[in-house]
């Protein structure tokens, strides 16, 4: 159990330092490509507006006052992005001078359109890799979206209404989406590396993160097992005097409570005893093969005589199918079903127990019949420890809701699975499957 907590622990830690690492990649990537896609459309909308480049002579002239060149140069500042009704909501002027420099960096074509919206003219001067044909090819499927500004290919595009007509201005991004597939690639490999690093830590920290809870476990295991043997004792005490003192007074209604409870609490120390074995990370039990048939049938004889005062039908179909467990655990497993299934089958009720193949498992199936009160919504429930529906009606019948959490452990010490399901509102089933 302590191992199977340091497991959960490393698992949960990991799963948010995932989600933190997707989240920080995500972050930097979406950034990081917004600001492209934003600087971008600036510069295609610019470009639109102006129908290409303006000039920069006024920047070359040195003759001119500084505070007149200054005044001529921010005209990106005051500049008018186009007519309201290309405006996106939210949209925000980017304060950025373009330079010279800018200029000559910048790949473009513009595309002129008529009233029509028909292709008029294209100006692929300042790009070497698209022709006019091409910039007319681009400009015409630009022209049938509905947006003002996307993507096309490698290109951005930006259309504006110049005068009655429109101007669409493409630049080339493909160096930008490069730039954001690096960046996008290389968060991916240090939130890996990250990841990994975190993994290794975790495991390492998490036997001193879990220590105290592992301690008390043991603990607590450790007062199970002691307090299991030492009560024992006095239990076989009281039982053998309750017995000897009916032999000398006789029976009465007193002495059949004692014996009863006695063999409850007898039954509820076996149980914690061995749920508290199972559970044991080394444990090891002592493989065999054997007749499950015979076994089912040794297992089901004393359990006869209770069903039968019961009026309860008792069928057995356990022809010989040989596998490999420990005999004798499954024998309490066995035990365990059928005394559920007598405490809690109706009076006129049945109970049945079978064997069976089936592909390369061996099934051991219990069935009884139940009241549709017993119905569960969730039956994987019933495995919980100390687990009842109903609280009152089950200690009438004597159960501490821990008898399936120790068939469960057993099969699992036995590397079985035990399962269970309803057969409409009339029968529970239990299914435990067994490698042959």
């Amino acid at each position: 159990m302590v191992r199977e907590l340091q497991i959960k622990f490393v698992k949960t830690a990991m799963i948010a330092i995932t989600v933190l690492l997707l989240a920080v990649t995500c972050a930097i990537s979406g950034i990081y490509s917004f600001n492209v896609y934003r600087e971008a459309e600036w510069t295609a909308q610019m470009l639109a507006s102006h129908g290409g480049v303006p000039a920069f002579d006024d920047m070359e002239d040195e003759e001119r006052e500084p505070a007149e060149r200054e005044e001529d140069d921010d005209w990106i500042e005051d500049w008018d992005p186009g007519p309201p009704s290309q405006k996106k909501e939210g949209d925000f002027p980017f304060r950025r001078r373009f330079s010279p420099d800018d200029a000559m960096s910048v790949r473009y074509f513009i595309v002129n359109y008529d009233s029509e919206n028909a292709v008029e003219s294209t100006d692929t001067a300042n790009i070497y890799s698209v022709s006019d044909e091409e910039a007319k090819e681009y400009g015409l499927r630009a022209s049938r979206r509905t947006e003002p500004s996307g993507i096309i290919g490698d290109f951005f595009y930006y259309i504006v209404e110049r005068e009655g007509k429109k101007t669409a201005a493409f630049i080339d991004i493909s160096s930008q989406i490069s730039a954001v597939l690096s960046v996008v690639v290389i968060s991916l490999i240090i939130a890996a590396a990250a990841w990994v690093l975190m993994f290794v830590f975790v495991s390492i920290l998490s036997g001193k993160a879990i220590a105290p809870i592992a301690e008390n476990i043991v603990r607590q295991k450790q007062f199970v097992t002691n307090a299991g043997h030492e009560l024992k004792t006095p239990l076989a005490i009281i039982l053998t005097n309750t017995e000897a003192l009916e032999l000398y007074n006789g029976e009465s209604k007193w002495t059949r409570n004692i014996k009863t409870q006695t063999k409850r609490l007898s039954v509820l120390m076996q149980n914690l005893l061995t749920l508290s074995k199972m559970d044991e990370a080394d444990l090891k039990l002592p493989m065999q093969d054997f007749d499950l048939g015979e076994l089912i049938r040794e297992t089901a004889a004393p359990f006869e005589e209770p069903a039968h005062e019961k009026k309860l039908g008792f069928m057995i179909e356990a022809p010989q199918i040989t596998v490999n467990a420990n005999r004798d655990t499954m024998a309490q497993l066995i035990g365990i079903l059928l005394d559920n299934a007598v405490k809690y089958t109706p009076e006129g009720g049945e109970i049945k127990v079978s064997a069976f193949t089936e592909g390369k498992y061996a099934v051991l199936r219990q069935s009884n019949t139940i009241e549709p009160s017993d119905v569960e919504e969730n039956p994987e429930r019933l495995f919980d420890r100390f687990y009842r529906r109903d609280e009152a009606r089950t200690q009438k019948k004597g159960g501490y809701g821990i008898g399936l959490s120790a068939a469960k452990a057993i099969a699992a010490a036995n590397k079985a699975q035990i399962g269970v399901s309803y057969n409409g509102e009339e029968s529970i089933v239990f299914d435990v499957k067994m490698m042959l």
